[in-house]
């Protein structure tokens, strides 16, 4: 999974600044979920979203298929006073992506949510609220804050080797990184850089996932299931693939159709972490994953779990 700067605003995009409270600062509104088209697949629940303008050359559109549920948005804004340099901003929200829209539907999509067919949509988990400086943003990534310490020209993927070292040598990929950081600001954390000059990693520590994962490992199974539950913990960030669910209790280690354990098919790629209720259903075939990632309720589970079907799983691409 990769992280995201998103910039969502500035001085000469005040029509991205009004956007913030429609569907980024609070969830989208009922009245706005009406005017989305019924053939479009929503999750059950609040409902955020965020989109990249659809620009003339078409850059945007490169983007929008390039970002992937579970990527890690850091979203910048401003407050549009004085010039393009020297804009007062900084990241306000940081979120994941939960879903993305097919491109048939980005227009009416972008209507019912902006009022604006000129955005390409994609939907996020609730946005968490942060208040980071690009000072401490740059000096998450790298202690010097040599890098990512300006405002974002546009959306950016954070993808270069040299400038991500630092990270990834301390949490092994940008995304350990980034479920942690979340992780910390969720649980109050104020070990963040605050710009005082002095030279500071402000770097959660990885302990978070991997304490959650040593519980979630504890629970009784084969022996050789231990390591298995705990790779697919680790590899799909503590979630459900289906529903996002983190709670440590509720999760199952599930074997993809065709995989058996007995046979040895323990790797990461002969798995899927499920909420324990639908990895029963997957087991009995109630509930099917599609070759291309989406679910399918079968009749007899459909009439209690209907804001399931038709749900991309995060796990887009593989053979489930």
């Amino acid at each position: 999974m990769a992280v995201w700067m998103i910039a969502a605003g500035g001085l000469v995009d005040k029509a991205a600044i009004d956007n913030y409270s429609k569907t980024l600062s609070s969830p989208i509104s009922a009245a706005r979920r009406a005017l989305i088209p019924s053939s479009v697949s929503l999750p059950f629940g609040d409902l955020y979203a965020w989109g990249f303008p659809d620009t003339p050359k078409g850059g945007n559109r490169k983007k929008i298929a390039d970002i992937a549920i579970g990527d890690t948005c850091f979203f910048c804004t401003t407050d549009v006073a004085g010039k393009r340099t020297d804009w007062k901003n900084a990241y306000r929200w940081v979120a994941r992506v939960s879903g993305k829209i097919d491109p048939e539907y980005f227009s009416s999509v972008s209507l019912a949510f902006w009022d604006s067919e000129r955005f390409l949509p994609y939907l996020l988990e609730k946005p968490v609220p942060i208040n980071l400086s690009f000072e401490e943003f740059s000096r998450l990534i790298d202690p010097s804050g040599a890098f990512y310490n300006r405002s974002p020209q546009g959306s950016t993927k954070l993808a270069d080797p040299f400038k991500l070292a630092h990270l990834i040598g301390h949490y092994d990929s940008m995304d350990s990184w980034a479920e942690n950081f979340i992780q910390t600001v969720l649980q109050g954390s104020k070990s963040f850089g605050k710009g005082d000059g002095k030279t500071t990693t402000g770097l959660p520590n990885r302990s978070s996932l991997e304490d959650r994962a040593a519980k979630f490992c504890s629970v009784e199974v084969r022996p050789e299931q231990a390591s298995f539950r705990r790779k697919l913990f680790i590899a799909y960030n503590g979630r459900c693939v289906i529903t996002g669910c983190s709670v440590v209790q509720a999760l199952d280690a599930a074997h993809r159709r065709g995989s058996k354990w007995r046979d040895g098919q323990n790797d990461i790629s002969d798995g899927l972490l499920m909420r324990k209720d639908l990895h029963a259903l997957y087991d009995a075939g109630l509930l099917r994953i599609s070759d291309d990632g989406y679910v399918h309720m079968v009749e007899g589970a459909l009439e209690h779990y209907p804001e399931l079907d038709g749900v991309q799983v995060a796990c887009v691409g593989q053979v489930l």
